[in-house]
């Protein structure tokens, strides 16, 4: 007996510091979900919080031992539906870190695949028998309004970009631009003042730099647009001093860009999917 409820609450501490690794990693959990371009931008938001609020619940029931069966049953399906994912990730050769754990430990599909072997395992010796059914009133109650804040708490401490920030002009540096893309200008020569661009403004270490690549390059691929339609230029691009007068030294910068003639500005919280697709396309 004792053992299995070792199990049990080893299990719902494992999910429990999944869901809590992905909430502290939220950006790169919603942009791994959007890499797959099944989903919108703004729908991915929304999945990956539902997935760490789900992860929390599940969590819990496990850590408090309320509704075995039911609990159990859930589990197992959860742990195989991500089994199922990660398969599918395997297959098509998606290598890198799932974001299963966050950057807590960073898990490949197949190492990840095995620790969901070892916890449906777990998850099956945790539980003997069906369990028998509790039907306390003040217990679903509880359980009920503890859950719904529990799904509702990735939302609260990580508000998605799509309902937190809406249309922004950044600033930048207008005259710069405009002799950068002018002739001879070293943007011109990056194929930036010519046709329909979404130019980014960004640096190598830069951590926002690195996820407005990953949602940009993920947006290309979702939308079958031509790589050279998004162009990113680093201050060794077109020499630092340049690159700070476009900019005033924000970063990342996104502007929409018809020939010289900018349509749109974005920063990394603000891009508008449907506007950037339909623009470039």
């Amino acid at each position: 007996m004792a053992i299995r409820i070792v199990l049990r609450i080893l299990v719902g501490v494992i999910f429990c510091v999944s869901a809590v690794a992905k909430l502290v990693a939220i950006d790169d959990f919603e942009l791994y979900i959007y890499s797959y371009g099944w989903l919108p931008l703004s729908v991915s938001y929304v999945v990956a919080r539902l997935c760490i609020g789900w992860e929390m619940v599940l969590g819990g029931l496990l850590l408090t031992g309320w509704w075995k069966r039911c609990t159990r049953t859930a589990t197992l399906l959860t742990l195989v539906g991500f089994s199922l994912f990660l398969c599918y990730a395997a297959l098509i050769g998606r290598n890198e870190s799932c974001e299963c754990m966050g950057r807590l430990v960073e898990l490949s599909p197949g190492v990840s695949l095995l620790k969901n072997g070892v916890l449906i395992v777990l998850t099956l010796m945790g539980y003997h028998g069906n369990g028998r059914s509790d039907r306390k009133r003040w217990k679903t109650v509880v359980g009920v309004v503890v859950g719904v804040l529990l799904m509702a708490t990735p939302f609260v401490v990580s508000v998605p970009d799509s309902w937190g920030f809406g249309p922004f002009d950044e600033p930048y540096g207008e005259e710069s631009l405009k002799a950068a893309t002018g002739e001879e200008g070293a943007l011109l020569k990056m194929g930036v003042g010519e046709g329909r661009r979404l130019v980014a403004f960004v640096t190598p270490r830069c951590p926002y730099c690195k996820l407005a690549r990953k949602k940009l390059d993920s947006m290309v691929k979702r939308h079958g647009l031509k790589d050279e339609s998004v162009v990113y230029v680093e201050p060794t691009d077109i020499g630092e001093s340049l690159w700070v007068e476009i900019t005033y030294g924000a970063r990342p910068l996104m502007l929409l860009m018809d020939g010289q003639e900018v349509k749109a500005t974005y920063h990394l919280r603000n891009v508008d999917e449907e506007e950037v697709a339909e623009f470039l396309r």
